[in-house]
């Protein structure tokens, strides 16, 4: 029994040699493609490097979202900020505003007080102080501003007071 077809496929074999050659070519074809397709599914390390790649392209694109994310939210906050600074400063402003006038009011009768009462001490406090004190007080206040005066000559007035203190306890 000779037959043109095999057995075992139900696909008819052509007469023409050239049109066998064309169909042997596709069949190979089909099978490098086919065998292609089963060493890829096969290859784990190349699944594993293609999942990676994936899995890092992914996290890129979270990161950058994440980071233009964040660049908005700070310059939120950064305006928030700035409005709330700008806010303070005002309330600050008018805090000082009303100080100001407050204290000009009250401030002419409180500096005669407080003039008066550095008076009554500084003349409690002169008639107690030394004579080499006074001298070495004056040649400070003299080469000095009048601040760092001011300063020192309240120290050494505290000092003296409480020297004078302490001396007045011993006596009793």
């Amino acid at each position: 029994m000779t037959t043109d077809q095999p057995a075992d496929s139900g696909a008819s074999v052509p007469d023409d040699p050239d049109k066998l050659k064309q169909d042997i070519e596709r069949t190979r074809e089909q099978l490098g493609q086919t065998v292609e397709a089963l060493v890829a599914k096969a290859d784990v390390k190349a699944q594993a490097k293609e999942q990676v790649r994936e899995l890092t392209d992914r996290i890129k694109g979270n990161a950058a979202q994440a980071r233009e994310q964040a660049t908005a939210r700070a310059a939120q906050a950064r305006e928030q900020a700035t409005a709330r600074v700008a806010q303070a400063r005002g309330q600050l402003a008018s805090k000082t505003q009303d100080a100001t006038e407050a204290a000009s009011t009250s401030g002419a009768q409180g500096r005669d007080q407080l003039q008066a009462r550095a008076s009554a001490v500084g003349g409690k406090v002169r008639d107690v102080t030394p004579e080499p004190v006074q001298r070495a007080a004056r040649h400070a206040a003299e080469r000095t501003s009048p601040r760092t005066a001011i300063i020192v000559t309240a120290a050494a007035g505290a000092a003296l007071i409480g020297f004078i203190l302490i001396r007045r306890r011993r006596r009793r």
